[in-house]
């Protein structure tokens, strides 16, 4: 689960106050989904999206949002103020630097991803490595590019790709 994604519970009765949080208010309802643990939605709008959970979707229900203490707590209370904002109509502003990966990690990723496109569709590691990574170097000969730094970064490239698509990701959402 993404720290941005906004867990809401039935509020304890002592809390809670008669009537509903509009949801649909806050953007426009891209993703909805009922699992056995709730409902799931993801709601874009000018300020950004919103992830929510509902762990008790019913109708009526008063809300109440359960925030984890773990080591993105800061993310998460960010982004829940984001969504009281949205809620009350205010203006957001941007998500916090933490939400997005930056330039230069959205080129690596694109860069990753273009590998692993290569890779799936047949190309050579030299082939990848003269189209994606050394597109002005000059061509090699079979025995320099054997011992040559380029090959032994287009493996480690490929290999942080392959990393990446079987489970790496997650630290992508963790603002790892």
């Amino acid at each position: 689960m993404s720290p941005t994604t906004i867990i809401l519970d039935a509020a304890p009765p002592d809390f809670a106050e008669p009537g509903e949080i509009d949801v649909g208010a806050l953007g426009t309802i891209v993703a909805d989904h009922e699992a056995a643990d709730g409902r799931h939605m993801v709601i874009t709008a000018a300020a950004g999206t919103y992830r929510l959970w509902l762990r008790d979707p019913r109708p009526g229900v008063s809300l109440a949002v359960t925030i984890p203490v773990d080591r993105v707590f800061g993310l998460r209370i960010a982004a829940i103020t984001r969504f009281e904002q949205g809620l009350r109509g205010l203006a957001c502003g941007r998500p916090p630097r933490d939400y997005l990966p930056t330039a230069f990690q959205r080129g690596r990723l694109f860069l990753l991803l273009n590998l692993l496109d290569a890779e799936r569709a047949g190309a050579s590691r030299r082939e990848m490595a003269s189209a994606l990574l050394y597109r002005n170097g000059a061509s090699m000969g079979r025995a320099e590019w054997k011992g040559s730094s380029q090959r032994r970064r287009t493996h480690r490239m490929i290999d942080e790709a392959k990393h990446m698509m079987t489970g790496g990701y997650r630290d992508l959402l963790l603002g790892r």
